[in-house]
């Protein structure tokens, strides 16, 4: 009964969430609350369980890495790689999409998704209405591509910072475990809208110009001082994320302390909400999840995915990793690939004393990745994509016929690019596991 009363207020939660009847965090606190209260009325979750249910290392990750990415982004160095990278790219479609692809990815290796797409978005957008193309394939590339950079370290999406707190991994194992695989699966995709290259052949015809001031396309306003500070900051938080394993330090506690630096040193700024900039919200959503999470194991819910899993498997490895990768990848569509990780997670660490081979965690984070791409709604990136596509549509309407109806980016218009996108990556991620899995 127990189990039956936590797996409702899941599900509960979840449903108002992906309906957008409430805020996400507020679902997600009332939540908690709620799984304190039925654990506490029955005997089997307490405060204190639900204390130690939470990753504080993935906290301190978040707010670290949020808060270092903030200043970087406040410095207006995105903002010039983006915008010189359009000025080169500007005149061929089908290379602005490979070019924007490879900037998504590589800013999302080191710093918040979120932040990168903010950055190459809007420029994306500007490229598209000065070329005349449909804007939708590229957004949506960009998208995928900020997964499969964050999925690349261990600081580049919420997924592996919680996977690095509950595997006890370090930054160096995923770059080892994680960054090879990545890269296959972006050249995979490349290959992929390769069939839908003609989308993009059609560009602006005459001499294009130096300066783009009609589309807002201006050279970024650099803050020399922010730009050292964020970088300074950066490469120091990076070598202690490499030395962390030989110092018996952990990541998250290293994020921690870059981040406070970062804020002191970029002093405030009445106009900067400091409290978003360093990941208070998501912050927030992760410590109620996580105690939701907490709730499900205390009552034992989560002891039938584990024994399913175990089941489907045969108790074999390899078996057992592909059923893990592709449960959460199917599940990562529904719920968002942060909620399906922390799910996941305690059902991981169990394989994990039976497998003892971090190859399991890669499943995880593949599977996590994959799902995310599937749908506009699997990752932060895609509602926030769709959000700037949405209010850019409503000031340029002449650039709406280049969006073919039933491809548009909307949930069912997304699942059309996205779906195929993951079934190749699990296709190729299973390789990847049947490969290194020990």
């Amino acid at each position: 009964m127990d189990a039956f009363v936590t797996i409702v207020i899941f599900m509960a939660v979840f449903g108002v969430i992906y309906f957008d009847h409430v805020d996400r965090r507020a679902a997600v606190l009332l939540g908690a609350l709620a799984m304190v209260f039925s654990g506490m009325v029955s005997g089997f979750f307490s405060v204190g369980m639900a204390v130690d249910s939470i990753y504080f290392e993935t906290l301190a990750l978040i707010f670290g890495m949020s808060a270092i990415s903030s200043v970087l982004d406040r410095s207006g160095l995105f903002s010039m790689i983006a915008t010189r990278t359009a000025r080169h790219a500007i005149g061929n479609g089908w290379w602005v999409l490979v070019t924007f692809a490879l900037v998504t990815y590589g800013l999302s290796l080191l710093v918040n998704n979120l932040a990168a797409m903010t950055v190459v978005v809007p420029v994306t957008l500007s490229v598209c209405l000065r070329m005349k193309i449909n804007p939708v394939p590229l957004l949506i590339t960009e998208i995928v591509a900020s997964n499969l950079g964050g999925a690349s370290t261990m600081i580049g999406d919420f997924p592996n910072m919680i996977i690095s707190a509950a595997g006890n991994l370090q930054f160096f194992d995923f770059l080892s475990g994680m960054m090879v695989p990545c890269l296959v699966l972006l050249a995979a995709m490349l290959v992929f809208l390769q069939r839908y290259r003609h989308e993009f052949a059609i560009g602006l015809m005459g001499e294009i110009p130096d300066t783009f001031d009609d589309i807002n396309l201006k050279s970024a306003e650099v803050d020399p001082y922010l730009v050292r500070v964020g970088l300074w900051v950066l490469g120091v938080s990076l070598v202690g994320f490499f030395v962390s394993d030989v110092l018996n330090l952990r990541p998250g506690w290293v994020a921690l302390t870059g981040g406070a630096v970062a804020m002191i040193l970029a002093g405030l700024n009445e106009e900067q909400d400091w409290f978003v900039a360093c990941g208070g919200q998501d912050i927030i959503f992760f410590a109620a999840l996580f105690v939701m999470v907490g709730g499900l194991v205390a009552s034992g819910a989560l002891e039938s995915l584990f024994n399913l899993i175990r089941t489907i498997g045969n108790g074999e490895n390899v078996p057992m990793m592909l059923t893990l990768m592709w449960s959460a990848a199917l599940l990562t569509i529904f719920l968002n690939a942060g909620a399906t990780t922390a799910l996941f997670v305690p059902v991981t660490a169990g394989l994990d004393m039976s497998i003892t081979d971090t190859t399991v965690w890669w499943a995880l984070s593949l599977g996590v990745l994959a799902g995310s791409s599937a749908a506009l709604t699997g990752a932060t990136a895609g509602p926030l994509t769709a959000s700037y596509l949405e209010r850019f549509l409503k000031a340029h309407p002449e650039i709406q016929p280049l969006i073919p109806a039933d491809r548009g980016l909307d949930f069912k218009g997304y699942l059309n690019w996205g779906l195929p996108i993951m079934g190749m990556f699990l296709l190729l991620s299973s390789f990847y596991i049947m490969i290194v899995a020990r």
